[in-house]
């Protein structure tokens, strides 16, 4: 039996968390290999140089991971942001499903996960009394 401290869904919250931190390091990570290889592409659909993607990149893996972080201490703004992360996770890898199938599926899916911990379980931490719970009583 589970103790009284535990909260419910705090596994999801964590898996949630550990999941934001390592795909923002995994941007991070090839955000800084667009920048140091922005020439070595000769054709893109998109642009010339992967400079503007890189530094794109770059700043979406920090702020995601820095989302994981505040996921960990039930922030509603690192929650929503885990949010909007998982939920573009999920449309980006989707139009890669005819590419890449299997990865794409099973990135879809982690993304899936992650929104269903966000979601059901990433509500404010309400285990602790706050000072609004406690009544005020004169003797």
């Amino acid at each position: 039996m589970a103790s009284q401290i535990e909260q419910e869904g705090s596994g999801w919250i964590g898996f949630a968390g550990i999941m934001l931190i390592i795909v923002g390091a995994l941007n991070i990570v090839n955000g800084l290999w667009a920048l140091d290889h922005k020439t070595t592409v000769p054709t893109l659909l998109y642009e010339d140089s992967l400079e503007t993607w890189g530094w794109i990149i770059l700043i979406w893996g920090i702020i995601v991971v820095l989302a994981g972080f505040l996921v960990f201490s039930r922030n509603q703004f690192g929650r929503w942001i885990g949010i909007i992360a998982a939920s573009i996770a999920m449309i980006i890898n989707m139009t890669w499903v005819f590419a890449f199938p299997i990865a794409a599926l099973v990135e879809v899916f982690l993304a899936a996960l992650v929104l269903y911990a966000l979601v059901v379980y990433g509500g404010r931490d309400t285990s602790y009394p706050t000072y609004s719970d406690s009544s005020s009583t004169s003797a």
